[in-house]
């Protein structure tokens, strides 16, 4: 297998060369792997919570920006599998339906491909911003269902806060989300000087611009994310699923998120999950206490 030097991304974030199965490859840095083991440690941990409905056909599996399935890790000699397909390759309590959606047509084909599945998968190549009031109303067509959106945008020009909106219609719904700060952080300055609106369609408001007047005191994700978890209320998700079981003081204390960081400790992203249920905080709380190498971080009380 080849190594990617890490300077050959092409628009879609896909390697000019493809990956070792002769389809598109994403190239990643390999702090990737603790965003995906924090996924795959959820969906393992809620089984038993997600049974019922699985039992039943009525569990779904919610991809915005599915990418095309598989990753190279820059400047090293390794693929992995993407979050789309780890999640489509997890069978001990599998979800019925899998509703995959990247806005890049390479990446679409390729992940068919790799999953070829055709009876319980959804490919869609479409903006998810734009595609998202038609999935809404598809799913809204079958009652008592449980629904787990992932939602790792590559930064805050790809998500719009109106589409979780409109997924938050749907009453049985927990969503992981990445939140990118380091994106945000290196143009949170030029946004507001310029007035542009990246930031106000991300967070679902302008709110921030007064919030936030001086980007170099360190407070700047913890403000972000107070804002973040306040509009997060306002679309349904109530205060006990936004909330950590633990009272640990650091500094996403506002939302229950973990920071994703790269190889020189800079702080790339937070995962944040927002769940109607109590009962998921619960368990993303533990999680929370297990780094995502799987060592304990926290001591319980």
């Amino acid at each position: 297998m080849r190594i990617c030097g890490g300077n050959c991304k092409e628009q879609s974030g896909n390697c000019y060369e493809l990956g070792a199965d002769s389809v598109p490859v994403q190239c990643v840095g390999s702090w990737v792997e603790d965003k995906y083991s924090f996924l795959e440690r959820y969906i393992d941990a809620t089984r038993s919570a997600r049974k019922k409905y699985t039992d039943k056909g009525n569990s779904v599996y919610i991809d915005l920006f599915s990418g095309p399935g598989r990753c190279i890790i820059k400047r090293k000699q390794k693929e992995i599998d993407g979050g789309a397909l780890r999640v489509y390759k997890y069978r001990k309590v599998p979800f019925n339906e899998y509703v995959y959606i990247d806005i890049h047509e390479p990446n679409v084909r390729a992940l068919e491909k790799r999953i070829n599945e055709p009876n319980c998968c959804t490919f869609i190549c479409n903006d998810a911003n734009v595609y998202i009031q038609t999935l809404v109303e598809s799913l809204r067509r079958k009652n008592y269902r449980y629904h787990f959106a992932f939602i790792d945008p590559f930064g805050p020009e790809d998500l719009k806060f109106t589409s979780l909106k409109l997924l938050a219609e749907l009453p049985r719904i927990d969503f992981l989300i990445h939140f990118p700060i380091g994106a945000i952080k290196r143009n949170i300055s030029k946004w507001k000087e310029n007035d542009y609106g990246v930031l106000d369609d991300f967070l679902g408001t302008g709110e921030w611009r007064d919030k936030v007047p001086d980007f170099k005191k360190g407070k700047t994700l913890t403000l972000l994310l107070e804002i973040y978890k306040r509009q997060l209320m306002k679309i349904g998700f109530p205060e006990d699923g936004l909330k950590t079981k633990d009272s640990h003081e650091n500094l996403w204390a506002s939302l229950p998120a973990v920071s994703v960081r790269n190889t020189k400790a800079v702080e790339l992203y937070v995962l944040i999950l927002a769940s109607k249920h109590p009962i998921a905080q619960i368990i993303w709380s533990h999680l929370l206490n297990i780094d995502a190498d799987g060592q304990r971080t926290i001591k319980w009380d």
